[in-house]
């Protein structure tokens, strides 16, 4: 199954089961870019279903601008968690992935970069989310490898990175997270509930 957001919607690519009624069948890649022009065109989720998701998914990611990203969960000796406010958002570290970088590289170099703390030392990998978005008159498909750090100095707080309009990064509580989340990505809920799983 994969789950692709666009801002506040998704697609969903399941497995084909007996009750399709919600679920719209792509059987080529002709038939993904009339869906993906009619899915940008109106404001409902879609629900895909096919035999054979791998096939279509890379229908999907044919049709778009393809990128892979990283980015991570760092957690303090508290058991606080480390969130970044941008663009109106609360939202997670996270950055593309360099050419020569593995993704853990990438995560690690980009919550140093955007929250100023460098003693994050990576736990495990939390799990991989997948989001559209426009940039200069092209649409984008963004993979994002997610994972868990943990905090070794607990004397580091952090300085959010200004110039990628981070306004302020701040260690939340489970009490605290569960309102934050109210001013976020619905990709961000998805890693938050890997970390609660893990």
């Amino acid at each position: 199954m994969y789950k692709v957001f666009f801002n506040d919607r998704l697609i969903s690519i399941n497995s084909k089961q007996k009750d399709t009624s919600d679920c719209i069948e792509i059987t080529s890649s002709k038939e993904m870019s009339v869906f993906l022009f009619h899915f940008f065109e109106n404001e409902d989720d879609a629900h895909i279903c096919s035999t054979d998701t791998e096939q279509v998914f890379s229908w999907l990611k044919n049709e778009l601008n393809y990128l892979e990203a990283a980015g991570g969960i760092v957690e303090n000796e508290d058991e606080e968690l480390l969130f970044i406010y941008r663009l109106g958002f609360w939202d997670l570290p996270k950055g593309k992935i360099e050419k020569g970088e593995s993704a853990e590289q990438a995560a690690y170099r980009e919550i140093k970069e955007e929250c100023g703390i460098q003693s994050h030392q990576i736990q495990s990998h939390l799990c991989n989310t997948y989001h559209i978005y426009s940039m200069n008159g092209q649409m984008h498909l963004k993979k994002t490898f997610w994972y868990h750090f943990l905090l070794q100095d607990i004397a580091e707080n952090g300085t959010p990175q200004t110039e990628e309009d981070i306004e302020q990064i701040s260690w939340f509580t489970n009490d605290e997270i569960t309102l934050a989340l109210l001013d976020s990505y619905p990709s961000i809920h998805e890693v938050y509930n890997a970390f609660l799983e893990k």
